[in-house]
């Protein structure tokens, strides 16, 4: 009797292991959405962490250009300002920029250049003795110090 079931139960075990063949085929290749999402996630995070980079490797950049006075400059104490305030503008915060396009501002540090020449003269020097005398020896921040 169970000789005449047996051709049925192969046939039973053929297409039940066909089967779990099939659904476990096409769960392994069929991407999770789990995993999608994971994925997805991981591609905006690098994103942001590459703009991020972008924008402080540029801000850093602005932060190691020197502030230079040309000799011409140097002479004239108010060409020297004008020259010093457009180098200084990147670095200021965005809040700040806005002052220096300002006519008021602007007449304010024309009448304090007017009034006190020898600090402003000495102020110039400074800038135009940095970039006379130390053109091989670099700064404490450029050598890794602190600020």
């Amino acid at each position: 009797m169970i000789e005449q079931f047996l051709p049925y139960l192969v046939m039973v075990c053929i297409v039940f292991g066909g089967l779990c063949a099939v659904v476990t085929t096409r769960n392994i290749t069929r991407s999770a959405p789990i995993s999608t999402k994971i994925k997805r996630q991981y591609d905006l995070y690098i994103s942001d962490l590459e703009s991020s980079n972008k924008r402080l490797n540029g801000k850093l950049n602005q932060m190691k250009k020197s502030i230079s006075i040309s000799p011409e400059e140097a002479d004239d104490p108010f060409s020297a300002i004008g020259s010093v305030l457009d180098q200084i503008a990147p670095q200021l915060p965005p809040a700040i920029r806005p002052l220096l396009k300002n006519k008021k501002a602007v007449d304010f540090i024309s009448n304090y250049v007017q009034q006190n020449p020898d600090a402003i003269k000495s102020i110039v020097e400074k800038f135009t003795s940095k970039q006379k005398g130390n053109n091989n020896q670099s700064t404490p921040a450029e050598s890794g110090g602190t600020l």
